[in-house]
C-alpha cells in the first residue's frame, strides 16, 4: 500500500471505531423508543404519553440482567462469533467491544491501566504515551530497580501494542486520565488534551 493510502485506511478505520458504538447505540435506542411511543400505544389501543422512554429503559435493563446471567451467556457469546467471522466487521468489532468494556467497566478500568506516562519510544528523541500496567522492583538490571511495564497503544484500538519494561525514573508522568488518553488514541490524536507532567 502506498504511504497516502495507509494514512486514509488509519483514518477510515479511526473513525469507524470511534462512531461504531455512539451510532449503534443510538440507533437501538431511537428504535425502541419510537416503536413504543408510536406504534405499540396503536397496537393496545390506548395512549400512554411517555411509554417509549418507559419501554427504552426496561428493554436496556432486561438485556442487562439477561447478559449476566445464564441465558445471556449463551446468547450474546454466539452472537459475538457471528460478528467476528463478518468480513470487515472482524476487524472492527473486537477494539470496539473493547473500548465499551473499558468505558462502562470500574473494575477492568482500574485493573487494566494505572497511569498515564510519556516515555522515548521507539527512538530515544521520539516520545510516545503509554499506560502503566504494572510496577515492580528487581535486580535483573544488576542493581535495585523500580521497573514498570508499560503497553503502547496502536490506534485506533488503545488496548493493542507493544510492551516495555522500563526503569520509573526514564518515564514522564502525565497529568492526564486514563479515559483521556484512550480519546487521544482512538481519534489518532485528532483529540489531544494538553501535556503537562504531574
Amino acid at each position: 500500500m502506498t504511504p497516502l493510502s495507509q494514512v486514509l485506511r488509519r483514518y477510515f478505520l479511526t473513525g469507524l471505531a470511534t462512531l461504531f458504538p455512539i451510532t449503534v447505540t443510538l440507533y437501538v435506542i431511537v428504535t425502541i423508543f419510537n416503536f413504543a411511543d408510536r406504534k405499540l400505544g396503536r397496537l393496545l389501543g390506548f395512549e400512554f404519553p411517555g411509554l417509549g422512554l418507559v419501554v427504552t429503559i426496561l428493554m436496556i435493563f432486561a438485556v442487562g440482567v439477561l447478559s449476566t446471567h445464564v441465558l445471556g451467556r449463551l446468547i450474546f457469546p454466539t452472537v459475538e462469533l457471528w460478528f467476528t467471522r463478518l468480513p470487515f466487521v472482524k476487524k472492527i468489532y473486537p477494539a470496539v467491544k473493547q473500548l465499551t468494556r473499558f468505558i462502562f467497566s470500574e473494575t477492568d478500568r482500574d485493573a487494566a491501566f494505572r497511569r498515564v506516562v510519556l516515555v522515548q519510544y521507539p527512538r530515544p528523541g521520539a516520545y510516545s504515551i503509554a499506560f502503566v500496567t504494572n510496577e515492580t522492583q528487581t535486580t535483573v538490571t544488576g542493581s535495585m530497580k523500580t521497573i514498570v511495564t508499560l503497553l503502547i497503544p496502536n490506534p485506533p484500538s488503545p488496548f493493542t501494542g507493544p510492551i516495555i519494561l522500563v526503569p520509573k525514573e526514564d518515564v514522564i508522568l502525565l497529568d492526564m486520565s486514563v479515559e483521556d488518553a484512550v480519546k487521544l488514541v482512538v481519534s489518532g490524536g485528532v483529540i489531544a488534551p494538553p501535556l503537562t507532567a504531574r
